[in-house]
């Protein structure tokens, strides 16, 4: 027997399919395993007895551990798109397994892009893997012609817009980097009247699978997604992919924009970089040792029809109504007094009014925002305090809040507790909040960390320190980067954010023997100044000049001041936020 494993349940799908249409000749029986499916069902495919085991590794490790399935007899393991097993975080089960097959089993590790945990891995478990290098001078398809799109935040929506127009008989993937982000983008889509669906881990395994068939069939022709389906999956004929975020790991968008150009045909890829997507986009470019080319955007580049943004709630993704109740009342009034009328001149001929916009139904602001509370009802204030801490998950009893809806009458007619309507929720109190649940996420990992949460209005900074630190800055900081995403996640969870929130992850102290140095103001012609004393002095010398530490935006602007410079290249160069800029001869 040989066991694949796959990051996602779509992509071990496609691998299912694949060994169908090759084994049916041969005689090869293979399954599918994967979670959000019937596991009774999957016991008795297994039972039945095959050759190739397709699986996710969370499903595969529960029925190894009911000893439905034995690894005694595999002959080889494969671990499909690699890398991306370890950053979902799938690294327990990849070594839980490993330790259940054989040591004489063959192990096959397989990605576009690699990880120093990939190869750990497998020196781990006493393999001495042979690295073989396909397409090894450039890791993109010659045939993919992409380029960068140099918006603001509020243009990215009527530049997607715009572009999906411009596709003759359009089939692309939109890429979003969260859930709300990219349910948010379908929505809105759709009432741009695209045929536009959202597909996220969030959804049920059958609805995924349900929209994955029909973009391929074509029945939805723009797919909007998270990274869940830029790994291996092959849909034939996807003429333009979009990143409306640029990935947070520089090897996503390797993977994203292979879903075009495949089979030898030609792709088109465009990615959306506002200000806050700058610092996504120098790992990239270090990643594929190439600068990706500008769009020329001009006025017309931009639709100018736009519907209101429709508003996702975070928890359920379903669109929800921000508008005042009373608004609301006021249309469904107007609604009803629409009235048809004859035309006088012509007696038998009725003209019926035209028939108001389609209204999405959706949920006041009470409504999408109660999954943010806990109400109970009874005898005393503290009646439901166990209930309200279990529900939001918290162990810290000072940071519940609760607030009384309703008073009525007393247990006993004249004494005793009186009966209450309660609300309780989580008060924004981060560090409380934060810090133990961080602290158990590093044991949980084994990792060597200390970690400080800090909050000053409007921003939360966590820093994180000890003897892993560099892990976190590994591979272009993923491990630090897939941390600040878990604790956004777990924050919008449990308390409302404010929207002008700003989370600050780091992973290196400062060094406190040394003064704080305030850095100075900055502007374009001191920018400028600095740029071009460096490059005399690289061009007098020929040596490669450093530029002090810069923030992303001032880096950004010197890159651009110097990209056309025929003579010297540019280069980010160093750790954490203030990097410095390199000056070096072409």
């Amino acid at each position: 027997m040989y066991a694949v494993l796959s990051p996602t349940r779509e992509l071990a799908q496609q691998t299912h399919k694949v060994f169908q249409q090759f084994g049916k000749e041969l005689g090869i029986e293979s399954c599918c395993i994967v979670g959000g499916e019937s596991m009774d069902k999957q016991k008795e495919l297994i039972g039945k007895g095959v050759h190739v085991l397709v699986a996710t590794p969370g499903r595969f490790t529960d029925l190894l551990k009911q000893k439905v399935v034995s690894l005694k007899n595999c002959m080889g393991i494969v671990f499909d798109e690699a890398d991306r097993l370890f950053d979902m975080g799938f690294q327990k089960d990849i070594e839980f397994i490993l330790r259940s097959a054989s040591p004489q089993r063959q192990l096959i590790m397989v990605s576009a892009t690699t990880s120093m945990d990939v190869l750990n891995t497998a020196y781990k478990f006493h393999s001495q893997p042979l690295e073989i290098k396909l397409n090894e001078d450039s890791l993109l398809v010659d045939h993919i012609d992409h380029k960068l799109a140099m918006v603001s935040r509020e243009e990215k929506f009527p530049l997607l817009v715009n572009l999906l127009r411009k596709e003759e008989d359009v089939y692309a993937i939109v890429f979003c980097n969260t859930q709300v982000q990219t349910h948010m983008v379908a929505e809105w889509l759709k009432l741009m009247n695209f045929e536009a669906s959202p597909i996220s881990g969030k959804l049920a395994q059958n609805k995924r699978t349900k929209l994955l068939a029909d973009f391929r069939a074509k029945k939805v022709r723009v797919l909007v997604c998270t990274d869940v389906a830029a790994r291996g999956l092959d849909i034939k004929d996807v003429t333009l992919v979009i990143n409306y975020e640029l990935p947070q790991e520089a090897a996503n968008y390797v993977h994203r924009i292979g879903r075009t150009g495949r089979a030898g045909k030609k792709g088109h890829a465009v990615s959306f970089v506002a200000y806050e997507d700058c610092d996504n986009l120098e790992p990239i470019y270090e990643l594929i040792d190439s600068k990706i080319p500008k769009m020329d955007l001009q006025d017309e580049d931009f639709a100018k029809d736009i519907c209101r943004k429709p508003y996702v709630d975070s928890k359920t993704l379903k669109v929800t109504d921000r508008r005042p109740n009373n608004d609301r009342k006021s249309n469904d009034r107007n609604s009803k007094n629409t009235k048809t009328r004859t035309d006088s001149k012509r007696p038998d001929t009725v003209r019926k009014e035209r028939p108001a916009p389609k209204v999405i139904e959706r949920k006041s602001p009470e409504e999408r925002r109660k999954a943010y509370y806990f109400e109970a009802e009874g005898y005393g204030v503290d009646h439901a305090h166990a209930g309200a801490m279990k529900y939001f998950k918290i162990d810290d009893e000072t940071l519940l809040g609760h607030e009384i809806l309703e008073e009525g009458s007393r247990r006993f007619v004249i004494f005793g507790a009186k009966k209450t309507k309660v609300k309780y929720f989580v008060k924004p109190i981060y560090k409380k909040l934060l810090l133990p649940f961080l602290i158990k996420i590093i044991k949980q990992s084994g990792l060597n960390l200390f970690v400080k949460v800090h909050f000053k209005p409007t921003t939360l900074t966590v820093n994180f320190s000890g003897a892993d630190e560099q892990l976190l800055a590994n591979a272009n900081f993923e491990l630090l980067n897939a941390f600040e995403h878990i604790i956004l996640t777990y924050l919008q969870t449990r308390v409302i954010l404010h929207r002008n929130l700003k989370l600050k992850v780091k992973c290196f102290k400062k060094n406190e023997s040394k003064p704080r140095v305030e850095r100075p103001k900055t502007n374009e012609k001191s920018l400028f100044k600095l740029a071009d004393i460096a490059k005399k002095n690289l061009l007098d010398s020929s040596e490669s000049q450093l530029i002090k530490s810069l923030n992303a935006k001032d880096r950004r602007t010197i890159h651009m001041y110097l990209e056309d410079d025929k003579q010297i290249k540019s280069a980010s160069v160093g750790d954490g936020a203030y990097k410095q800029i390199e000056l070096s001869l072409k």
